[in-house]
């Protein structure tokens, strides 16, 4: 019996080897003659090697985790306060680098009546007694007891209480004394009034080089300083190394961050590499073995995979309460990489070139996007700057990728990705989530409604088009928006550069205001847009680095202090922070949005299988590029790409089971 299924897998094996090598044979013809797949640095071929695959070893290597937990907290707030004001307390938890800093706030009654919300924000009701409290995910807790008071007691002066000798590399904690003890007040402002530090609002103070450094402090308006000496760091220096995939950000704020971080911590000298084509790139770095210390982990790389490539960083159990999506770089109860911020997924448009084609309303089904692609064609057909109703950015390869993040999306169901498309014989058929997602761009493609010459698009420059009114839109996660509104307001004040350092033009035409998003346009059968929320790439550390303590200090520097989250506009990957203004957007919009489920049971890690047997890896723009082509040069109908494509699928799914 063995033997006949050995048999029957060798047969489907080599099956799917013939339909892959016919499915990719127009695609190899065509990048031949026409350059339009490939760039130099990046790397391009078949789709059937593109899961990381298992080192030669069966057995797991053991590796210690590295969660660090907190180990001290405080609550910083006034003692007394007024009934029927807000006042705000904060909590310190020790160390900076724990995995878990957030809190959950909670308010007792002695007698007064309060509340309290998840930012610390106190509402005192009525006189009496309250305590607060912060308690970290590990249960580690404080208190503060609140007295609320009838009436109003203004504060009439305030010192800063701490060191006044501190070292350069280590943090310290000043709080402050008011004048009467019993003042109510309830906003505590930190600053930096001279020297080079950072403090945050809970009075943790951070310095940046030896010498002076005076704090500032205001309550309720009253201000106090203090001066203190810092030491100069006189210990070793040890390397980290980072792989990131933001290549335009490499002589701007990857420059800051430098400077930044190893300001915060002078035992630490970090150097960012940047990666094109970072999927393919840094999946052959880490074959190779040579990928730095930090770095954004591959999608290719399956749960199983994990522990041969990256050390722990802490339980699911513990980090699940206080980190997004963490499930998603799990296995066996660990986890091994941290969101670096999450998504929506949606079209990039352009306001005015909509608006100046008498398009009011964003389009809600594929019809009426393609219908309004062809209005914004008509309008702008006597325009010699105007690029495309739609720009596919084919040449880079892959912003084709993007498109991937919509199948969750059109699907309406948070258990889709992870949980049935594993299993799923119609992945690629007709009504399906991927049929409909990608009819779209071939359809796009087939009627000519992007640019002219795919072989020539390139990312930065289309940034510049599009805020010049030049591209109608584009298909692009949320990260797009801030980047695109950024480049807009540098291209209005004559200040944008490209990632070389070369000046752009400027123009007037820019304004980041036209900058719009709009969900995929799909309706489901129940009337509703939905709108999966998911992450971007985690962020992990290489499993036998030399130096874990200055990886782990970096990687949380980043996620919780860089404020690279807020840079690309992205859902913060700490549960506790609020989403930002983009997905209240879409929201407004009528989107439903949810988070997508990660794989349970026997599905974990059965995607990354069926994937690498099918050798469709889903977000790998190959098979995507295939698809553009046989649409550009019409060799085939959409309906044979997809037969084609469902066929290798179900040929996964046969192998993995």
């Amino acid at each position: 019996m063995k033997l006949i299924l050995t048999f029957k897998k060798a047969l489907i094996a080599f099956s799917l080897l013939c339909l892959s090598l016919i499915f990719v044979a127009c695609s190899f013809i065509t990048s031949e003659s026409t350059s339009l797949t490939g760039t130099p640095g990046q790397t391009t071929g078949s789709r059937g090697n593109n899961v990381t695959t298992l080192p030669s070893s069966t057995t797991p290597p053991d590796v210690t985790v590295s969660e660090i937990q907190a180990t001290e907290i405080m609550v910083s707030g006034s003692l007394y306060v007024s009934a029927g004001t807000t006042n705000y307390y904060t909590a310190t938890v020790i160390p900076d680098n724990a995995i878990n800093l957030s809190v959950e706030w909670s308010v007792t009654s002695r007698g007064g009546q309060a509340e309290i919300d998840q930012n610390g924000a106190l509402h005192a009701i009525s006189p009496g007694g309250v305590t607060v409290k912060a308690t970290a995910t590990n249960g580690l807790f404080a208190e503060k007891n609140v007295a609320i008071l009838s009436v109003s007691i203004p504060v009439q002066s305030v010192e800063i209480i701490g060191e006044e000798l501190v070292n350069h590399g280590e943090r310290s904690n000043y709080s402050i004394i008011v004048t009467p003890v019993n003042a109510t007040y309830s906003l505590v402002e930190w600053g930096i009034e001279s020297g080079e530090a950072k403090i945050d609002s809970n009075g943790r103070l951070a310095p940046k080089s030896s010498g002076s450094v005076t704090l500032s402090v205001s309550v309720d308006g009253i201000t106090a300083t203090k001066t203190i000496n810092v030491a100069a760091y006189t210990g070793s220096v040890s390397n980290v190394k980072v792989l990131l995939n933001r290549v335009d950000l490499r002589n701007t704020v990857l420059k800051d961050y430098e400077r930044e971080f190893e300001a915060l911590f002078p035992m630490y000298n970090v150097t960012f590499e940047t990666l094109l084509d970072y999927e393919n790139n840094s999946r052959i770095r880490l074959m190779g073995g040579d990928y730095g210390d930090v770095l954004l982990i591959p999608s290719s790389v399956s749960a199983q995979n994990l522990p041969y490539y990256f050390a722990p960083i802490g339980s699911l159990d513990t980090l699940s309460l206080s980190w997004r999506y963490v499930s998603q770089k799990s296995y066996n109860g660990l986890v091994y990489g941290l969101p670096t911020y999450g998504n929506v997924n949606g079209i990039i448009y352009n306001k005015k070139v909509f608006a100046n084609a008498g398009i009011e309303n964003v389009p809600t089904t594929p019809e009426e996007f393609l219908a309004a692609m062809q209005t914004i064609k008509t309008h702008y057909s006597g325009n010699s700057d105007f690029l495309a109703p739609f720009y596919t950015n084919k040449k880079d390869s892959w912003p084709l990728d993007q498109w991937q993040g919509n199948v969750s999306s059109v699907s309406g169901d948070p258990n889709y990705y992870y949980n049935i498309l594993p299993q799923d014989r119609n992945a690629f058929s007709v009504g399906s989530p991927h049929y409909i997602v990608y009819k779209l761009l071939y359809d796009l493609v087939r009627q000519g409604l992007i640019e002219d010459d795919p072989s020539t698009t390139n990312w930065e420059r289309s940034k510049i088009e599009f805020v010049k009114g030049n591209i109608g839109s584009m298909v692009a996660g949320s990260w797009a928006v801030s980047q695109f509104m950024d480049v807009a307001a540098k291209v209005r004040d004559g200040t944008h550069q490209y990632d070389n350092g070369t000046p752009a033009e400027q123009s007037d035409l820019a304004n980041p205001a036209d900058v719009g998003y709009m969900p995929f346009p799909y309706t489901n059968k129940d009337g509703k847009i939905y709108s999966a929320h998911s992450p971007d790439f985690f962020i992990g550390i290489k499993r036998n680095t030399t130096n874990m303590q200055g990886s782990i200090d970096f990687m949380m520097w980043f996620l919780q202090e860089s404020g690279y989250y807020q840079l690309t506009g992205g859902i913060p990957p700490r549960s506790d922070m609020p989403f930002p203004a983009v997905i209240q957007a879409f929201e407004d919009l009528g989107a439903v949005l949810f988070e997508e489920v990660s794989a349970t049971g026997s599905m974990l890690g059965k995607l990354e299988l069926v994937e690498s047997y099918s050798g469709i890896v889903l977000w790998n723009p190959d098979w995507k590029s295939s698809l553009f082509e046989n649409a550009y040069y019409n060799l085939k109908t959409y309906n044979q790409i997809a037969s084609e494509l469902n066929s290798m699928w179900n040929l996964g799914i046969d192998l993995a089971d």
